[in-house]
């Protein structure tokens, strides 16, 4: 080998150890790696109402009943889409055979709903009680809309943030560190409200037609959660 070739070696040599010095440094104040969590969390009033109906129907044939029952809810879908507001659509429908008590067929049943949501509760509720002197009311939810939720969201999002850090500046204060340097953050939103109100009879008859009294239309509170997890790198 040449001179030459023994210098650049050697320069080369020279120039990864300098390197090796330089990142030295670093590597050696590189603190532990934390892992927190933190959420923020508000209990807001419920802005939406669903109504469940129901109309059911017994008979020998399939075809008169699936008539029947459509018609009826078709009917109860165009009366709630003439009040403003209201959203209205057709749910699932249901044929069962019917049997007598030895186990022998016996006709059957067709079985079929309709929903109405809306945020305006109170002429829902009404409506509700209307429709449910020739319907069954098969079950009353209140829940928070789209909107509101996605609202409440944001604004969480800075407490969850502002809780996450202060816990970050705790934790590294209580192991003797200065400060911290985010490396991963995670951040969900979720929540709960209230269930169902299932109606379990059908309401109304000759005896009460007269006075449809509204559905309730206190709907509660639903959770709303945003949390924010991750790891910090706490330096000194």
């Amino acid at each position: 080998m040449t001179s030459h070739g023994r210098g650049g070696l050697r320069r080369g040599a020279l120039a990864l150890l300098a390197a090796a010095a330089l990142a030295a440094p670093g590597a050696a104040f590189a603190g532990p790696t934390l892992a927190l969590d933190a959420q923020a969390r508000a209990a807001v009033p419920n802005d939406e109402m669903v109504v469940v109906l129901a109309a059911e129907r017994d008979g020998p044939q399939v075809g008169p009943l699936n008539e029947a029952v459509l018609s009826q809810l078709n009917a109860a879908i165009a009366e709630a889409k003439a009040v403003e507001g209201v959203r209205a659509r057709l749910g699932s429908v249901s044929t069962q055979p019917n049997f007598t008590r030895e186990g022998r067929p016996q006709g059957w049943k067709v079985r079929g709903e309709v929903v109405l949501e809306s945020t305006r509760i109170q002429a829902l509720s009404q409506l509700g009680g209307r429709l449910g002197e020739r319907l069954q009311l098969a079950g009353v939810q209140f829940r928070l809309s789209g909107e509101r939720r996605q609202a409440e969201e944001r604004r969480l999002v800075a407490e969850a943030a502002k809780a996450f850090r202060a816990r970050a500046a705790d934790a590294a204060a209580a192991f003797g560190f200065a400060s911290y340097e985010l490396k991963e953050l995670t951040l969900r939103a979720g929540g709960t409200g209230p269930g169902p109100r299932p109606m379990m009879a059908a309401r109304g008859g000759v005896a009460e037609a007269a006075a449809a009294p509204p559905l309730p239309s206190e709907g509660g509170d639903s959770d709303v959660v945003v949390a924010v997890s991750g790891s910090v790198e706490l330096k000194p």
